[in-house]
C-alpha cells in the first residue's frame, strides 16, 4: 500500500468520509489532504468560545457556520453534526442555553482532539515515507 493511501485509510478508521470528500475534490487526494491538515486551524474554538462569551450573535453564528461546511465538505462528519447541532440550538434559542451550547463545544472540541491524533498519525506516515526517500 502506497503512502497515500495509508494516509487516507487513518482517516477513514477515523469515521472520516474519505471517499465522498475526495469526490468533491475530483479525485485529488494530494488536495484533499493539504486542506485536512488545516483543519486544526479552521476549528476556530477560541474565535467561538468568545463569541459565546460576549453573547455576539454574528460572529457566533458566522464561525460556527464556517466550521460546519468546513467540516462537511472534508468528511468530518461527527464535527460537522456536533456543528450542526450548536447552530439548531443557537437558531431556537439564542443565548438562553448557553450551557447546552457550551456542551456542544466541548463535543466539538474533543473530536477535533480526536482527529488531531489521525494528523499526527498521518504526519509519522508522511515522515517515515521521507526517510525511505
Amino acid at each position: 500500500m502506497d503512502e497515500m493511501q495509508s494516509c487516507l485509510d487513518v482517516l477513514r478508521n477515523n469515521d472520516v468520509d474519505v471517499d465522498n470528500a475526495v469526490d468533491r475534490l475530483m479525485g485529488n487526494d494530494n488536495l484533499y489532504l493539504e486542506f485536512i491538515k488545516r483543519l486544526p486551524e479552521e476549528l476556530h474554538l477560541a474565535t467561538i468560545r468568545e463569541a459565546l462569551a460576549q453573547q455576539d450573535a454574528d460572529s457566533f453564528h458566522f464561525h460556527l457556520h464556517n466550521l460546519k461546511g468546513f467540516a462537511i465538505n472534508l468528511g468530518i462528519t461527527e464535527i460537522a453534526d456536533a456543528a450542526q447541532a450548536g447552530l439548531t440550538e443557537f437558531r431556537a434559542s439564542q443565548f438562553r442555553n448557553v450551557t447546552k451550547l457550551e456542551g456542544l463545544l466541548e463535543e466539538i472540541e474533543a473530536l477535533g482532539e480526536k482527529f488531531a491524533s489521525a494528523l499526527g498519525e498521518i504526519e509519522e506516515i508522511e515522515h517515515a515515507g521521507e526517510e525511505t526517500e
